[in-house]
């Protein structure tokens, strides 16, 4: 089938729908090719992974990329003359069009979206799982990495989001014998995720997998397959959180779940970290970025009642008021239940602040 991305470009993705089971709805595998492959190369590989979650398989196709800037991670990985079909890094191509593809056509369970990668893939399934976690119910990069740029030194830039897959259950595969992408990348990434207090950080490194796919043991039978089967098998989105914390390097990705941020400060991370409380009252800190943005619904707050939002300590004072025509554009915008709005409020971080 042809999917549209963000930016009106179309591509190819491969889809495998398996049978729907009773009583349950289906959930989806985002699957993310590697640099020279396309969707149609990697369907057959999970397709038997769909088939026994009952999760439908979308596998697009890459395209050369839209923004020059999108080169530099796979630049630092195959030479600065690299020109191939690849994956936006900060998510404005087709991967989250594929998601979005998932819930309106298949009517797939929002809280079943899974998200994985191999190579290239791996590279943009920690990218997307760190700007876009709540998203997802889990992501799984397969010989990838945060940025390959690692092997000058730490990517402060990259780490700086790291953080954000606190929430979001993680299986990671890597290749002991990759000589591509290292092993120590995605080994280190899981440490210090589990440093940070990481409850679902899985790390599986094949001694003797290279680089290929193939060379990894996840065909269906396998002892790595029926593992990652069972683990994806039970993961499922975190939502209705009452505390949230998220960083974001640009606008785009500002949001999580019900509170976002924007006008963040050019090269450096904006911060939010927000509170529901009780007695109507939200807390919000941020740091690196001009505004805060309030994504309200009627399972939060009651409708017509006050809320009280102090934003770095200064108090703001509004009436919850559901809007059906901002239900209606919300949902429009992202076909995510869970990133539905009755009501949006945005409200200037105050000065010294932003």
């Amino acid at each position: 089938m042809e999917l549209t991305d963000e930016w009106g470009r179309r591509t190819a993705m491969a889809v495998h729908v398996p049978s729907r089971p009773a009583g349950r709805r289906l959930g989806a595998l985002i699957v993310l090719h590697g640099a020279g492959g396309s969707g149609d190369q990697l369907l057959p590989r999970f397709a038997a992974l769909g088939d026994r979650l009952s999760m439908a398989v979308l596998c697009p196709s890459a395209q050369l990329p839209k923004r020059t800037t999108a080169n530099l991670d796979l630049a630092g990985l195959f030479g600065n003359r690299f020109r191939m079909p690849q994956w936006d890094m900060a998510g404005r191509d087709f991967p989250l069009a594929a998601l979005r593809w998932a819930r309106t056509e298949l009517g797939v369970d929002s809280n079943r979206c899974a998200l994985t990668g191999v190579s290239m893939g791996g590279l943009a399934t920690w990218n997307l799982g760190m700007r876009f976690w709540h998203s997802f119910s889990a992501i799984a990069p397969v010989n990838g990495a945060l940025s390959v740029w690692e092997s000058f030194g730490t990517d402060r830039r990259a780490r700086s989001l790291l953080p954000n897959v606190l929430p979001l259950p993680l299986f990671v595969v890597h290749g002991g014998k990759d000589e591509q992408i290292p092993a120590r990348f995605d080994r280190e990434s899981v440490r210090s995720l589990r440093a940070l207090g990481h409850a679902d950080a899985c790390y599986v490194e094949v001694p003797d997998g290279q680089h290929r796919l193939e060379t990894l043991g996840l065909e269906d039978g396998s002892g790595l397959f029926q593992r990652l089967e069972c683990w994806l098998g039970g993961a499922k989105r975190a939502t209705g959180s009452a505390v949230l914390r998220h960083r974001a390097e640009e606008d785009f990705h500002g949001r999580a779940h019900w509170v976002g941020i924007s006008g963040i400060t050019a090269h450096q991370a904006g911060e939010v970290r927000a509170r529901r409380r009780p007695g109507n009252q939200v807390e919000i800190e941020v740091s690196g970025a001009a505004e805060v943005t309030l994504y309200l619904r009627s399972d939060q707050f009651r409708s017509g009642s006050e809320i009280t939002v102090l934003v770095n300590g200064v108090s703001t004072s509004l009436r919850f008021e559901p809007d059906l025509a901002t239900v209606f554009s919300s949902f429009r915008e992202h076909a995510d239940p869970e990133l539905t709005a009755e009501q949006v409020l945005r409200i200037p971080v105050p000065s010294p602040y932003a």
